[in-house]
C-alpha cells in the first residue's frame, strides 16, 4: 500500500524520520548506487554530499531517489523521487543537490 506525499509536505513529512537516508543513484552502466547520506532540505530542494562513484553516476544520469526506512515510530517507508543537480565537488565527497518530483509513503511487506 502506498500513500501520496504532496511536495509541499514533503519537508515536515521527512522531519518525521530523520536526516539521513539511502540515496539510490542510477547508473548508465550495471546496478544503481546505493548510498546512506545526510539531508538538508533547502526550500523545495534537498542538498547532500555524496562520493565520486555515485556522483559521477548523478551527473551522467540525474534521475535518483532517497528512501527513509520505516521505523519503530514510522510503520511506513518514505520514498522520494527527483533529478539531482551536482552543485560542487570537494574530495572526496560531491555536494548534490536533488529537486524532489514525487514522494510516496510506502507499506513495508510484512
Amino acid at each position: 500500500m502506498s500513500k501520496q506525499v504532496p511536495l509541499n509536505e514533503l519537508e515536515a513529512a521527512a522531519t518525521d524520520y530523520g536526516d539521513t537516508a539511502y540515496a539510490v543513484v542510477n547508473s548508465d552502466e550495471g546496478a544503481p548506487r546505493v548510498t546512506h547520506v545526510r539531508v538538508r532540505f533547502d526550500g523545495e530542494s534537498i542538498e547532500m554530499l555524496l562520493g565520486r562513484g555515485a556522483a559521477s553516476a548523478a551527473r551522467a544520469n540525474p534521475m535518483m531517489s532517497l528512501v527513509w526506512p520505516a521505523t519503530a515510530d514510522q510503520s511506513m517507508s518514505l520514498i522520494v523521487d527527483g533529478q539531482a543537480e551536482v552543485l560542487r565537488e570537494p574530495s572526496p565527497e560531491t555536494a548534490v543537490r536533488m529537486r524532489a518530483t514525487g514522494a510516496v509513503r510506502h507499506r513495508p511487506a510484512p
